[in-house]
This record gives C-alpha cells, sequence and structure tokens, in this order.
C-alpha cells in the first residue's frame, strides 16, 4: 500500500541552518592513530571506536526541524480502466442436465456497426441439437393420458386436505371472537347476545335493550373486563374526592392563619388553586366514567359482537367455498384438455430457448470476450476445475445460463477498478475524492471519485493467494477521454484525509523504546536528549507528534542504536544533511526509519 503527502501549509526550505553536524574529533585523533600504527589490526581498530566514542563525542549527524503544517492521508493502489455501462450479451437457456456449446461466435475486437444491427447480425450461435430432442419428447409426452390422470388424482385427494384445513381455522376463529366477547362481557351477559345470530338484521336494535340495562344496573358487569375498566374509574372518582376534601381543608386553616398574619397572600393563593384543580380533577374523573358507559363501552360491546358474528358468517362461506373447489377439481379428472394446453406451454417454452440460441446484435460497439473485466481469466480458470463449464469463451466449449459471452462496452463512461488491501479498506468510503493517472498517460492526471466498495474479498484474488484478502473498489474517472481504452493499467490516488495545522516530523525519526515511542531533541548544548512522544496519524514519509514536542525543537533525523548491553547509544553518520518537506518529494535520498509507528497508529 502507498501513502501520499500533500501538505499544502509547509513551504519548503532548503536553509542548511536547520541542519546541524557535531564537532570534528580534536588532536585526540592522532594519537588513536598512533594506537592503530603500533597494535593489530583488530584490536587496534576496536580502540578507535571506543577513544573517539568516550573522548571526542558522538557524531550525530542531520537534524530537522519539527514544524506545523498540513498530513494528507492518502490510499494509493494500481488496477485498470473498463467501462461503467455495456451492453451485455448472456446465456438465457438453460442446460437441464445437458451439454451447451457455442457453435460460432464473432471474433474479439470485431466492431458491430448500425447496419450489422439492423440487419440482424448473429453474434453467437449456440448448439441447439440437444434441446431439439427435449422438444421432441415434449411432443410425445401431449399424447400420455395415465400422467394427466394420476395429476388431476393428487389434486383431488389435496383439496379434501385442504378444506379439512380451512373448516378447522374458520371454527377456531368463531370460536375466539366468542371466547373474546365472553371475556369482556362475562359468559350469562353474552349469551342472549349471541343466541340467535341468523335473526340479527340490525346490529344496534339488537343490542338496544341489553344497553338499556347496563346504564340502569352498572353492577351487573362485575367479574367481566368491562366491569373491572368501570370499577377502576369508580376508584379514580373516589380519589379525587379525597384529594378535594383534603385541599379544602388544608384552604380552611390557610385562611385561619392568614387572617392572624401567620401565612402570606401568595399562600393563601396556592391553597385556592390547589382546591380548583382538585375540582376540576374531580370532574374530570366523574366525565371520563359518564363518557365510558354512554360511548366507549357500547362501542366494545359493538366490536365484540361483530367479530364474533363476522367470525360465524366466514366458517358460513368457507363451507361453500369447500363445496364449490371439490366439484372444480372432481371435474379437472374429466377435463383431459387441461393436460394438453399445460403440455402446450412446455412445448412453446422449449420453442423460445431455441430461438434464444441465436444471440443478435442489439447495439453497436466493440466486441469483447466476457464481462470485460480483470477476472475473466480467473473465473475460466476456476470454472475449468469444475462440470458447470469452462468459461472459456470459443467455439466448441460449453456455456452455462447467465454467463456473459460477449460484451460491448460504452467508451464514453469509464471507471478505474482497484483492489484495496483489507489493512486500507476501513478507510475508503464511497464519495471520496481520487486521482487516476494512466501508465500510458503519465502527464495526464485525471479526477474521480470512489463509487463503491466490495463488501466481501475478491474471490480472484482469495483463489490465487489465499493469504491475500483485497477488496474490489471502483472509482468513476470524470469527464470524456478519447485515449482511454478498456484494461488499461492505471493508478488511483484516494484522498482519504486530511489533518490541518499539526507538529510534523519525519517518519524515520520517532523509535521504540521501552513500550513507547521517542524522538531525540538537541538541546541547548548541541546534546541528544532522549524525548517520549505521542503520534498521531502518519504516512510514508511524515507523522503527527500530539505531544511531547514543540514546533522548531531540533531533533536528530538518524536515531542512536542501542548496544547490546543496553547502556551507551552509539550514533551512526546519516546521509540526510537536509531538513525535508511534508509537501512532497524534493530528490533528497531518505534512509528506512529505525522502527515504523504501529500500524494501529494509522
Amino acid at each position: 500500500m502507498k501513502h501520499q503527502t500533500d501538505n499544502q501549509g509547509l513551504d519548503r526550505s532548503s536553509d542548511t541552518s536547520q541542519s546541524r553536524v557535531a564537532e570534528k574529533p580534536g588532536t585526540r585523533g592522532y594519537r588513536g592513530l598512533w594506537l592503530t600504527l603500533i597494535g593489530a589490526v583488530v584490536i587496534g581498530t576496536l580502540a578507535v571506536v571506543v577513544f573517539k566514542s568516550t573522548e571526542a563525542g558522538p557524531t550525530y549527524g542531520g537534524t530537522f526541524t519539527a514544524r506545523r503544517g498540513d498530513l494528507t492521508i492518502t490510499v494509493t493502489e494500481a488496477g485498470s480502466i473498463r467501462a461503467r455501462n455495456s451492453i451485455q450479451y448472456a446465456c438465457e437457456v438453460e442446460r437441464r442436465g445437458g451439454e451447451l456449446t457455442i457453435l460460432s461466435i464473432v471474433p474479439a475486437g470485431t466492431y458491430i456497426t448500425q447496419e450489422d444491427v439492423d440487419n440482424g447480425k448473429v453474434l453467437v450461435q449456440l448448439d441447439t441439437s440437444a434441446l431439439k430432442e427435449q422438444l421432441v419428447r415434449t411432443k410425445l409426452d401431449l399424447a400420455t393420458e395415465q400422467e394427466g390422470l394420476t395429476s388431476a388424482k393428487e389434486a383431488y385427494e389435496i383439496q379434501i386436505l385442504q378444506n379439512e384445513s380451512d373448516l378447522s381455522d374458520g371454527q377456531l376463529k368463531l370460536r375466539f371472537a366468542l371466547r373474546a366477547l365472553q371475556k369482556y362481557l362475562g359468559s350469562e351477559l353474552a349469551a342472549p347476545l349471541t343466541a340467535d345470530v341468523n335473526s340479527i338484521s340490525d346490529l344496534d336494535a339488537h343490542m338496544a335493550p341489553f344497553l338499556e340495562r347496563v346504564q340502569g344496573e352498572p353492577n351487573i358487569l362485575d367479574g367481566s373486563g368491562a366491569g373491572q375498566e368501570l370499577e377502576r374509574l369508580n376508584d379514580e372518582i373516589v380519589l379525587a374526592q379525597g384529594n378535594l376534601s383534603n385541599a379544602e381543608a388544608t384552604l380552611t386553616g390557610t385562611r385561619k392563619l392568614h387572617d392572624a398574619n401567620y401565612v402570606s397572600d401568595l399562600d393563601l393563593e396556592r391553597d385556592r388553586l390547589s382546591v380548583t384543580s382538585k375540582e376540576f380533577a374531580l370532574k374530570d374523573a366523574m366525565l371520563t366514567r359518564d363518557l365510558f358507559l354512554k360511548y366507549d363501552f357500547p362501542q366494545n360491546v359493538e366490536q365484540y359482537l361483530s367479530n364474533y358474528i363476522e367470525a360465524w358468517r366466514q366458517l358460513q362461506r368457507i363451507h361453500g367455498q369447500c363445496r364449490s373447489r371439490m366439484a372444480f377439481v372432481q371435474g379437472r379428472l374429466s377435463d383431459a384438455h387441461e393436460q394438453v394446453a399445460e403440455e402446450e406451454q412446455t412445448l412453446a417454452w422449449r420453442e423460445r430457448l431455441i430461438e434464444k440460441c441465436t444471440i443478435r446484435a442489439k447495439g453497436p460497439g466493440l466486441v469483447i470476450y466476457g464481462t470485460g473485466g480483470v477476472g475473466d481469466a480467473y473465473a475460466s480458470m476456476r470454472s475449468s476445475r469444475s462440470s458447470a463449464g469452462s468459461g472459456i469463451i470459443a467455439p466448441g466449449e460449453s456455456v452455462y445460463q447467465g454467463q456473459v459471452l460477449i460484451s460491448i462496452p460504452d467508451m464514453l463512461s469509464m471507471i478505474a477498478e482497484i483492489n484495496v488491501h483489507e489493512t486500507e479498506v476501513d478507510k475508503i468510503r464511497p464519495g471520496q475524492m481520487a486521482q487516476i493517472v494512466m501508465e500510458a498517460f503519465p502527464d495526464k492526471v485525471l479526477q474521480g471519485r470512489v463509487v463503491e466498495v466490495a463488501p466481501l474479498p475478491d474471490e480472484q484474488q482469495s483463489f490465487l493467494n489465499p493469504d491475500l484478502k483485497v477488496y474490489k473498489t471502483l472509482v468513476s474517472i470524470d469527464g470524456t477521454h478519447d485515449y482511454l481504452r478498456a484494461r488499461m493499467s492505471c493508478k488511483v490516488v484516494i484522498y482519504v484525509n486530511q489533518f490541518k495545522d499539526v507538529v510534523l516530523v519525519p517518519i524515520q525519526v520517532v523509535s521504540n523504546r521501552r513500550g513507547g515511542k521517542v524522538v531525540y531533541v538537541l538541546n541547548a548544548d548541541g546534546e541528544a536528549e532522549e524525548r517520549p512522544v505521542t503520534i498521531g496519524a502518519f504516512n510514508d514519509t511524515f507523522v503527527q507528534i500530539t505531544s511531547g514536542l514543540r514546533e522548531g525543537e531540533e531533533i536528530l533525523l538518524n536515531p542512536p542504536i542501542l548496544d547490546y548491553a543496553g547502556g551507551s547509544s552509539i550514533f551512526q553518520p546519516t546521509l540526510l544533511t537536509m531538513p525535508m518537506d511534508p509537501n512532497g518529494p524534493s530528490g533528497d535520498t531518505v534512509d528506512e526509519p529505525l522502527s515504523q509507528p504501529d500500524s494501529a497508529d494509522r
């Protein structure tokens, strides 16, 4: 995966004052040379190193000045170009266990003109021999009367079972409707209402005597669902009356205290309002009960009774429907032309399949085998291992239903197809801006946006390398470009995120020490000081420092390597003597960092 940097907020600087080089050793170096001349070569060389590291001081190499700027995070992948839309010619013929092969097909690269379309040019001709054999067998089936008789008998037996099921369901609904009415009114009150359903012509007139009785004697509802609701409303009235009595008593006491100047006018007014509120509550509770008896209760009774009557009538309709369906299936036993008509439909269907074996041109364009995508070769490879078809598009090769044989792409609308590694796919979202550069035209930069990210890994790459998980991603290309061709190689740069005005340092200066991140800062005395830092986002060149480092501080470009004893550090010289610019490459040679930040920090 590649990450690019586009930091517009940083200015390129080549001021050599930002790089510091440690002073060279003094005259004591000659003493080391004398020791080298009189001692063994290996021992003398080691002595020089030890002497220089302890007497002359370390050589730090180049430095970099921490600065603020913008950090752009991108994902770069290679891919190819294909048409966004195309005319697909797929096999629409079912194989039904037999081989379906290509007899002839136009060569790939053939350009189909509008005249070819008007003349009905044949693009693909499939083998119809197996389908014609099936057509003959279908014609013979028309004379088979026994098969039709068996089918009619099975339909008759199925209808018997269906009638029994329908009747059972209707009876169940009728029982449930009756139980609902009995629950709401009680069994004794519900019995007169449901005694003779056939005689009910006017539901209001049928219920009127019962409602008048309830209005005069509400207690007859005790023990039912309606009685429980009425009791609850009465309890609310009693509670409201008690609250009103308490409020009135409180007001009386407050008035006495007010007359004796022990409470304020505000307290007296508050208790008056409390009494008024409780009076309203009592009226509301009484009104709710009256409305229940006058409207809600009659409405509920009518609804439950209506449900019962409708369930009873539905059961009667089911009886009639069962008798009608039985008469219908009995008639099918002697009606042979029904089976003949079905066989005729099968015959017509097989004739249509034979017609679909001839694929004709629908529009002009350049012929490409398959879908025109990069996975055609993989599909051919995978299919060749199975019996479903070779997957190769050529005369004599077998094909399967739904396989795209030819596609004619629309060259006016192109998209880039890339594979994004699983470590980067969580960064990619539809709508993100992207740049596309063609390998054939590196000087032309195209603009686009992410259109689609596959939810599952690409099967092609997983088949070739099970350890590689990549997700196919489609990137649109703005505008129309005549020089673009299908399957051209390209590089796509997707702009994932940008961090404004953050502290930036080269990624190579951050080291792992004792489970944390550190950099080496030059103090006022010119000595390297280890500084713990916290890093944020980063790309291949720069990393964001969120804490532990200030803008303007100078840090070593070449962090020290700890010796095996874990004691003093040995500084190695670096080729970097000029500060790096996060705005882009400047031709400087950059060493690989000693330790990259953890991937979780990206």
